[in-house]
């Protein structure tokens, strides 16, 4: 995995966060010297690279800034401040979320998904049925219902809805969904 470490890509990590060669060092706790090498073409001992590619994760980042930011100038740390922060992830508290609560919001966004499609199949085939059985009112209904789901969908991925609140909100709606097609469903039988 060294190997994915050129020093075309320290160069570009450092300056994705408008680094200097010693700030990206200070922050990562590297030898200037040792950072001056890499990115001369010397390869980076096991441990410095897995820092250099944690510097790709703005969360890690973050955690550097707090514990050796002073050693950047106060612009230099306010313009990556900048940088990172509009990268990273907040919860509900404004604290950053780690590695774990990043993929569990992701994981209930593609649950909740997942769930929107299988309710939309749902209301199309009882749409469908509705239609056989010469209720137009029924279908407008279940057209309404289809219309609506289709709106929320791009917002389940969206990262507007990566936190607890608004996936529970979807959740919410989701299951109002549901159970007003079972609930015709069960009418109609």
């Amino acid at each position: 995995m060294i190997d994915d470490i050129t020093p075309e890509s320290i160069k570009s990590i450092r300056k994705r966060y408008g680094l200097s060669q010693q700030a990206f060092a200070r922050l990562l706790g590297i030898g200037e010297a040792s950072m001056a090498r890499y990115e001369g073409g010397a390869v980076p001992s096991k441990a410095n690279a897995n820092l250099i590619r944690a510097a790709t994760i703005p969360e890690f980042m973050a955690s550097c800034l707090e514990r050796d930011g002073q050693t950047l100038s106060p612009k230099q740390r306010s313009a990556v401040e900048q940088i990172v922060y509009a990268e990273v992830t907040f919860d509900e508290e404004g604290d950053i979320m780690d590695m774990t609560d990043i993929y569990e919001i992701t994981l209930q966004q593609e649950v909740l998904n997942e769930t929107a499609w299988d309710i939309m199949a749902q209301v199309s085939r009882a749409r469908q049925k509705a239609r056989d059985c010469g209720d137009d009112a029924l279908a407008l209904v279940y057209d309404d219902i289809e219309l609506q789901i289709a709106k929320l969908v791009p917002f389940i991925l969206s990262n507007e809805s990566a936190n607890v609140v608004a996936l529970g909100e979807i959740r919410g709606q989701l299951s109002g969904f549901q159970k007003l097609v079972e609930t015709q469903l069960a009418k109609a039988a």
